[in-house]
């Protein structure tokens, strides 16, 4: 009997010979009659097996039908909606799959075994920060001049005034001036009415710079009257040039010059005795007072209590943030429309365009895609996390993905209590000290996003002995992310591995100058002599990612509480 697979080598037959007819002219119309006489032949047949074909296109058929409605009430999710929670969790014994996005995209519970230290670098323990000073370097007693005062009014949250306060010593020094204590923003967003030394111990900062500039705590009266001093407002990245061409002269003049909004005003690139001056300012003469120092340890005993290691995460997903940045997170008409209107409180801003923004690795990491970084660099769902955070958009529904890949979750209002946290909690600049304190003593410090706090503490972390300290490397991980449930997590958790060399906090993943040098303040490291620290093909691996880096000085990085002032930016 004639089957299906015969009639296909009838068909295949007709096709030789019609392209033979085509090479063959004299015998075209005796080809052609035979054709004919074929289809006759082939009808015959059809109408003999017309019960087994119509069997089998009817099997076919409901296939494509099942497919159909299987797409319908159990659609695969999308890869905009990024933030939004999946499935929960499955658990068979100890086969943990916490995630079952596709069948092929199955998370494990456990982070596997890498073959190396989750917890420190190898090569650490050979270098040491230095930030002394040369005998070069002029004293404050010698290159201080009489009745010449520089002060400074900071801007944003905890840690952008960091980095004013930071700059200000050294424009202090560029000037020769006496420095008055910095005044700290307190008509931001976050309305801290915190002053320098309720946040820090001043009389240590002013004690542990004596020898770099002369630090006073308050204006002192001219003529025996109070006097206000002139207010200036230096261009960005102002070099030293800058500050001796436009300060100076109204400083010789004036006697008192008050530099206003003091932020990003002074160049990243300061020759080298300057950068150490920085160094000595940031890790050593800015010290917490100690109710902050003595909460903040606290914190940190009792995540130790939990674990032998645990992981600090800045997540950064604050409404304003995602407003400003311009980023969407597969919310929908309601993300849209909440973070539209958040977004024209700055009428300056331009429309923004999400997925470019989104392509340029300028938009955090969702709580969801942080857990799968965690998860594919090798930390299990057995490891304790402490997040420090504001307000997260979404709240408990972004954070579930998290939750649920790392069930160990902490928070400073989870492990102290009220009482505890009650002479902080008014006080943002405050409370952030306590997380800035957490952040620098964990074992692996984490961020979603590349903000002042995470910069700040990437560089601090590096000065103390290379602590780990993983950045996401967002625009790789963002295309990752949106493919991720086309491969296997075999595949998506080498990639991640991948595309993070450079950005994990080792030794010499950066080269010397590169980014900003609050998070790599090269000129304060120093490596032991004789020491091959690095691999070199690994060493240029990991330069070559993070050349690829975001500059932290692309304004579109700037903290969210720097955004409340962001009509004067835009003017500068």
């Amino acid at each position: 009997m004639t089957t299906l697979k015969e009639l296909k080598k009838l068909f295949f037959s007709l096709k030789i010979r019609r392209k033979k007819s085509e090479r063959n002219n004299n015998t075209t119309t005796i080809h052609l009659h035979g054709s004919n006489g074929f289809y006759i032949g082939l009808k015959l047949i059809l109408w003999r097996k017309r019960r087994r074909v119509f069997s089998f296109i009817s099997a076919i058929s409901g296939c494509l039908l099942l497919l159909l409605l299987s797409s319908v009430y159990f659609p695969p999710p999308t890869a905009n909606n990024l933030f939004l929670p999946r499935h929960s969790s499955v658990v068979k014994g100890r086969e943990a799959l916490e995630y079952n996005f596709e069948a092929m995209f199955q998370v494990p519970a456990s982070g596997g075994n890498l073959g190396r230290d989750l917890w420190s670098w190898s090569q650490s323990t050979f270098y040491y920060g230095c930030s002394n000073a040369s005998k070069t370097f002029q004293t404050a007693d010698i290159k201080t001049l009489p009745d010449r005062y520089l002060l400074i009014a900071t801007s944003g949250g905890l840690n952008q005034q960091r980095r004013g306060i930071i700059d200000a010593v050294v424009a202090a020094y560029i000037l020769n001036a006496t420095l008055v204590i910095p005044r700290l923003d307190q008509q931001s967003y976050w309305k801290d009415t915190s002053c320098f030394a309720e946040i820090f111990d001043v009389n240590w900062f002013i004690s542990y710079l004596s020898r770099d500039v002369e630090i006073i705590k308050e204006l002192p009266p001219k003529g025996g009257k109070a006097w206000i001093p002139r207010t200036i407002r230096v261009p960005r990245k102002c070099d030293p040039t800058c500050y001796e061409t436009r300060v100076l002269p109204v400083l010789n003049r004036t006697q008192a010059v008050e530099l206003t909004k003091f932020d990003y005003r002074l160049s990243n690139r300061l020759d080298t005795e300057l950068q150490k001056l920085r160094c000595r300012v940031n890790y050593h003469a800015l010290r917490f007072t100690d109710p902050i120092l003595k909460m903040g340890k606290l914190l940190v005993e009792r995540m130790k209590m939990k674990a032998k290691h645990f992981i600090a995460l800045h997540l950064r997903f604050e409404p304003d943030m995602l407003a400003f940045s311009g980023c969407y997170y597969g919310g929908g008409d309601k993300e849209r429309a909440e973070l539209g209107a958040i977004r024209k409180r700055w009428k300056t801003l331009h429309a923004s365009n999400p997925e470019k923004v989104r392509r340029n690795g300028k938009c955090p990491l969702t709580p969801e895609e942080v857990g799968l970084m965690l998860r594919a660099l090798g930390f299990g769902s057995d490891v304790h996390v402490y997040v420090a955070s504001g307000d997260v958009y979404g709240g408990e529904e972004s954070l579930a993905p998290l939750k649920g890949l790392f069930p160990n979750f902490h928070s400073k209002q989870t492990i102290a209590t009220k009482e505890e946290l009650a002479q902080f909690s008014s006080f943002s600049g405050r409370m952030a000290a306590l997380d800035y304190i957490v952040c620098d003593e964990t074992d692996v410090f984490v961020a979603n996003n590349n903000g002042n706090m995470a910069r700040m503490l990437a560089g601090r972390r590096r000065y103390f002995g290379h602590k780990p300290a993983i950045r996401p490397n967002a625009k790789k991980l963002y295309k990752l992310f949106l493919g991720r449930n086309n491969m296997t997590w075999e595949e998506f958790s080498s990639r991640v591995r991948t595309y993070q060399i450079g950005f994990m906090g080792e030794p010499n993943e950066m080269k010397p100058g590169k980014g900003e040098f609050h998070e790599n303040p090269d000129s304060c490291l120093c490596q032991a002599k004789g020491i091959e620290t690095f691999e070199e093909k690994n060493r240029k691996d990991a330069v070559k990612m993070s050349d690829e880096y975001q500059s932290i000085e692309d304004p579109d990085w700037i903290d969210v509480d720097y955004l409340y002032k962001i009509e004067e930016f835009m003017s500068d």
